[in-house]
């Protein structure tokens, strides 16, 4: 039995996709990144592809851009008043949130869930 080409792009785009659960100064931070976000470009006159993920901070949820370096994860997104939120989890499970025009720093740890 063959299946539809869509349920097999919908199956292998979850299959791809990693949680990552955090703890920030008593603050519970989760998101997903989609490794299938990153893949390179099949073709060059491919148009660039837009990463993005939901980040659930709280009781808040807002988009925000998946960052994926190694065994680095993370995100970044435009906050109030145009500054810059990033949050940062180092390959240890350490991890850093900053609104640096909030003046808002978390920290804590987060893992990553399959």
């Amino acid at each position: 039995m063959k299946m539809p080409a869509l349920l097999c792009a919908t199956m292998a785009g979850s299959a791809a996709a990693e949680t990552v659960s955090c703890d920030l100064s008593g603050v519970p931070i989760q998101f997903e990144i989609d490794r299938a976000q990153f893949a390179p470009a099949i073709d060059t006159q491919e148009p660039v592809r837009r990463r993005v993920t939901t980040v659930q901070m709280g009781e808040a949820q807002f988009p925000a851009e998946p960052i994926m370096m190694g065994d680095v994860r993370g995100f970044w997104a435009e906050g109030m008043g145009g500054s810059d939120i990033m949050m940062v989890m180092q390959g240890d499970g350490s991890a850093v949130y900053a609104n640096t025009r909030a003046g808002e720093r978390l920290t804590g740890t987060c893992e990553v869930l399959q």
